[in-house]
């Protein structure tokens, strides 16, 4: 019982850097693009807008990095299971590539890109430095 409280911690503090880190960056390039266009967006606005993302998004796409690591760190810890000398670098690849199976599923089931951040290349790398940071984090904790 132990163990696994420990894990959940883990696995808890993992997701809340990825969902932190993803919406920070979802409101940047948002922000980014509306600055490309003209509009003068002062820091308090940027500010406000990315504590209002974090409040927002977290009901819909906190649970979804969550599940979305859920997966990939279950995937990576069985691959370190059976294969014992395996690098624990895994863990942060799992959580990069867990924000892009994710992003990427979200256009053909939904027919929307749910995060406007993450519309460009460039957007979609940001999402998954976010995941791998979190894997990191989780791979940390774990040492």
């Amino acid at each position: 019982m132990k163990r696994f409280l420990h894990l959940s911690r883990h696995f808890l503090v993992a997701v809340l850097v990825s969902f932190v880190l993803a919406s920070l960056a979802h409101s940047q390039f948002v922000l980014f693009e509306l600055a490309k266009v003209g509009v003068q967006i002062d820091m308090a606005s940027r500010i406000s807008m990315s504590l209002d993302d974090l409040l927002g998004l977290r009901g819909s796409y906190g649970p979804a990095i969550a599940l979305s690591l859920l997966l990939a760190f279950a995937v990576m810890g069985t691959i370190r299971k059976y294969r014992p000398h395996t690098t624990p670098w895994v863990y942060p690849l799992g959580g990069a590539l867990a924000m892009l199976v994710m992003l990427l599923s979200m256009e053909p089931i939904m027919q929307v890109t749910l995060i406007a951040g993450a519309r460009t290349p460039l957007g979609i790398l940001a999402q998954c430095a976010a995941g791998f940071a979190g894997g990191w984090v989780f791979m940390k904790q774990r040492q």
